[in-house]
């Protein structure tokens, strides 16, 4: 019975400092960068994987030259643009979790293959290679087809990309698989002792292990009902 108790009281004590805390620091959403390139394959279902990322994430649009000219600023519309100079791409990247490449080209992909970074975009990919950044981004548009040594050549760009980190998808496939990896990363969090509001914003539809002596918040449980998360206790 005492310790019922003090759980109740800690938990009281949680909820209190949650009250104090900042509720739009509590409630951010991750932000994505998505860089428009010039690719035109699977436009229209990149289009649509993006309408579903940005249920749990905020994205934000960089346009290529060729982005801007071959697909337009028009089709992304309901989404911030973000346009840094290549002075601001080193204090801009600090803020961004992840970066997508739902439109990259053969000529992109060919030169952050080789490092060269002669533009905002290629520098900024450069950059997120580097400081760790998770880049994916979709193959549609920058593979080859047909077996030639240059088609090879082509394809060995993004096999040099695969090497520096950076995930290739299918256009179908994105959304699923950008979910599905925020669900895995967020669905054990048995090693927390307490889970807040903010450990469960992002996280939708699954079951969460826990340990026995981990503390949900009432934020927490009100959060998992929302979301159609349950927990199970780790034996």
């Amino acid at each position: 019975m005492e310790f019922d108790l003090l759980i109740d009281h800690i938990v009281k004590e949680v909820i209190e400092k949650l009250k104090t805390q900042n509720p739009v620091m509590e409630l951010k959403k991750k932000r994505c960068l998505v860089i428009v390139n010039g690719g035109t394959a699977g436009l229209e279902q990149v289009l649509l994987q993006l309408k579903e990322i940005s249920s749990n994430y905020e994205l934000q649009i960089m346009f290529s030259e060729s982005g801007k000219e071959i697909i337009g600023e028009d089709r992304f519309s309901q989404y911030e643009t973000k346009d840094p100079s290549l002075m601001e791409v080193s204090s801009f990247i600090k803020d961004i979790d992840m970066i997508l490449l739902p439109l990259l080209t053969k000529n992109t992909c060919a030169k952050v293959a080789v490092g060269i970074r002669d533009n905002a975009v290629t520098y900024l990919i450069s950059k997120g290679i580097t400081s760790g950044k998770k880049i994916v981004a979709v193959n549609d548009s920058c593979t080859a087809e047909g077996g030639t040594v240059y088609a090879d050549q082509i394809n060995l760009n993004i096999k040099k990309l695969k090497s520096y980190g950076i995930t290739f998808v299918k256009s179908t496939k994105l959304s699923n698989y950008i979910l599905r990896e925020e669900k895995n990363k967020n669905t054990c969090l048995r090693e927390k002792k307490i889970i807040t509001l903010k450990d469960l914003f992002n996280v939708k539809n699954c079951k969460i292990l826990l340990s026995k002596d981990t503390i949900v918040t009432a934020l927490a449980e009100e959060k998992a009902r929302e979301n159609k998360v349950s927990f199970e206790i780790e034996e």
